[in-house]
């Protein structure tokens, strides 16, 4: 048996969560509340607690092109806006089935011997996601650290 919670933003780092910068401002998400919700917390603790910033040993520029172009790969993402100075990225994922948008951020940061990549997936229908946005997390951090 699955066990999905009832919520639909999920995050590998509850307690300083990547932040929509480029996508908050955009026709579909105008007006909607775009902050991780606090509540999420101990519940996709919880769920999901396997989610965690993937740490790379290299700078973090160079980790920062590593991700855009894993995340140009990702099968459905259309990645909308990339920050080098912030050494962030912005994409939506289209769901296949019901062609849903979630939207993604991604950031690196600098850490201990090199750079951590933190990620976000927040599904914009919705209470719940079935557990889309953490499979999205953990796809895409599968294929970034294959590079």
């Amino acid at each position: 048996m699955f066990f999905f919670p009832m919520i639909n933003d999920v995050t590998t780092t509850p307690e300083t969560p990547p932040a929509y910068v480029v996508l908050a401002q955009t026709a579909p998400n105008k007006g909607r509340d775009m902050g991780y919700p606090p509540g999420n917390v101990p519940v996709q603790r919880l769920a999901y607690p396997d989610l965690a910033p993937l740490a790379r040993f290299e700078p973090p520029e160079a980790c920062f092109a590593k991700a855009v172009a894993a995340a140009k790969a990702m099968e459905r993402w259309e990645v909308v806006a990339e920050d080098p100075a912030a050494r962030r990225l912005e994409a939506v994922a289209t769901t296949r089935l019901f062609r849903w948008q979630d939207d993604v951020v991604v950031e690196v940061r600098p850490a201990p011997g090199g750079c951590a990549v933190h990620m976000r997936s927040k599904s914009r229908a919705g209470r719940g996601d079935f557990g889309a946005n953490a499979k999205r997390i953990r796809a895409y951090l599968a294929r970034l650290a294959k590079t």
